[in-house]
């Protein structure tokens, strides 16, 4: 069962090392395939994920002011995500759980939720220093 697991694990991670090398190679803009933000084209407003594509492309060349530029939220909760995820797999692929783990909680999840939502409002309101929160 190990074996299977790992063999997913390994998938997961081959396809987005393929999506991150396409995007290093390409750019936002070569890649057709990928959508754009519906509620920005709804809304004409930014969601809390706008600028993201646009960011990661920005750190996959080492631009990490840009990226930061681009969406600051993103760019501080991604690596965190994804080093609790990883750390999640890892325990799924062993059968059982690491020792060390990034757990928030309940109440940790809510502050996530309040934090993003708030970046959300923040973000979209037209006056100096809200606006640095926009992405370009």
């Amino acid at each position: 069962m190990p074996r299977n697991r790992a063999c997913w694990a390994a998938l997961g991670f081959l396809l987005l090392a393929c999506a991150a090398i396409l995007l290093y190679q390409r750019g936002p803009s070569g890649l057709p395939w990928l959508p754009g933000c519906t509620f920005h084209y709804l809304t004409g407003l930014n969601c809390p994920g706008c600028g993201m594509t646009r960011a990661a492309y920005a750190t996959l060349h080492g631009r990490i002011g840009e990226a930061f530029r681009l969406n600051p939220l993103g760019m501080i909760l991604l690596p965190l995500a994804s080093l609790g995820i990883g750390l999640e797999i890892i325990g799924w692929v062993r059968g059982k759980p690491l020792p060390f783990r990034l757990s928030v909680g309940a109440k940790g999840a809510w502050a996530i939720a309040w934090i993003v939502v708030a970046f959300w409002i923040l973000r979209n309101l037209p006056w100096w220093p809200f606006t640095l929160l926009s992405p370009p």
